[in-house]
């Protein structure tokens, strides 16, 4: 691909060279449309061949940015999970310690730094639309060599806005949404959470972990590249940053037209997920919690959260923070210590120190981040309907 790309671009060169110089012309609304017919045909190689074409024209044109994004970041999801697949097949080890694992990760996390790029170009114009189905795309999701009904299904919207069941062959299972520049900044936020993820990954050598169950319990795994963690906490709050702007975005908008987000005036979303005023609010909630951590202005206490996972546990651990900020600023190798048990009093709080490094502090103001995901997963529980809508949203939001 982008052999031929270097191609086109060459004979371009070379017939501006020969021929009389002819006035820049203003680009066609439908410069893209080539682009566009082959994604949403599902071809993706081709959508990716076309828009780039196009981009090398035109730069600014957003359908043509959105295009190659879309299509680039199922390309580079498909080879990333096919490097995982061809490894665990092989019994090479994983995508953590295996070398060819590793140059996996960062091939996905400079596949989506370009398609960040392009991203960005469609969010500057607010003017962007483009209407798509996924699920009408005829691809080979399962990689098995035929399309069959589990790739045909695997996008479908199965129920309705009652929780009822869809029928095969309903045309709401198969929707087609109408992207905006809000949607642009929801899929950046994306975007830079999965960055920060591969920056992580990277930042450590992940080999001792082999050893784990095979020496006396406690491992180092060396920190190899600290910028890398610093790098991944910019990507994060980069990524706050576009949630924040996307949800703006979608608050200010006055059409209702198959939104993928919906605000809670809109009432045209073909994901039965309606939202409302509150869980916008507990959205910015989120948000700003997470600024703060990273600040380090709050931390998570180890009892509440233990609280929520074992309560067993709440008065066995120490009374002492995660400072999620100084984690990221200051980060040091990861120490696993599991080969003392319960032996002695302190054992919990020395296998803590390891694992969190300089994340350990013995005092800090309590984040309430845990406290409001409590209280949802206890809605949740107890059947609240309106509270395991709002979980799935926010999950699907942040």
């Amino acid at each position: 691909m982008r052999f031929a790309t270097l191609c086109s671009l060459l004979v371009i060169s070379c017939g501006s060279a020969t021929q009389p110089a002819s006035p820049p012309r203003a680009p066609r609304a439908d410069d893209a449309a080539v682009a566009v017919a082959h994604l949403r045909a599902g071809r993706f190689v081709d959508a990716d061949h076309e828009a780039t074409l196009v981009l090398a024209r035109d730069p600014a044109s957003s359908r043509a940015a959105a295009v190659r994004a879309i299509a680039s970041y199922v390309r580079a999801a498909e080879a990333f999970a096919d490097e995982v697949a061809v490894l665990d097949h092989a019994g090479a080890g994983d995508a953590f310690t295996n070398p060819r694992g590793r140059e996996a990760w960062q091939t996905f996390g400079s596949r989506l730094a370009a398609i960040d790029r392009d991203l960005a170009v469609v969010a500057a114009d607010p003017d962007f639309s483009l209407e798509l189905c996924i699920a009408c795309w005829d691809h080979d999701w399962n990689h098995n060599g035929t399309i069959d009904d589990g790739d045909r299904k695997l996008l479908e919207i199965e129920v309705d806005d009652h929780g009822d069941d869809l029928p095969d062959g309903d045309a709401r299972r198969r929707p087609t949404f109408r992207f905006d520049r809000g949607d642009a900044d929801w899929a950046r936020a994306m975007v830079a959470f999965q960055r920060a993820v591969s920056e992580l990954v990277l930042a450590y050598r992940w080999d001792a972990l082999d050893r784990l169950f095979s020496s006396d319990g406690r491992v180092v795994i060396r920190l190899e590249d600290a910028g890398r963690v610093r790098h991944a906490r910019e990507l994060v709050v980069a990524g706050l940053g576009f949630a924040d702007r996307c949800r703006a975005e979608y608050l200010a908008e006055t059409d209702d037209d198959r939104e993928w987000v919906p605000s809670p005036r809109q009432h045209s979303h073909p994901i039965p997920l309606a939202v409302d005023n509150a869980l916008y609010d507990t959205w910015a909630s989120f948000t700003g919690d997470v600024r703060r951590l990273l600040a380090s202005d709050d931390g998570l206490s180890l009892r509440e959260v233990a609280a929520e996972v074992d309560r067993d546990l709440v008065h066995e651990l120490p009374d002492a923070y995660i400072d999620v900020g100084r984690m990221f600023r200051e980060p040091t190798d990861i120490v696993l210590d599991l080969g003392h048990g319960k032996d002695s009093p302190d054992s919990y709080e020395r296998v803590l120190r390891g694992l969190l490094g300089n994340g350990y502090r013995d005092h800090m103001r309590a984040s309430p981040l845990v406290s409001r995901l409590a209280r949802i997963k206890r809605d949740v529980d107890r059947g609240d309907e309106t509270a395991s809508k709002k979980l799935r949203y926010l999950m699907w939001l942040n």
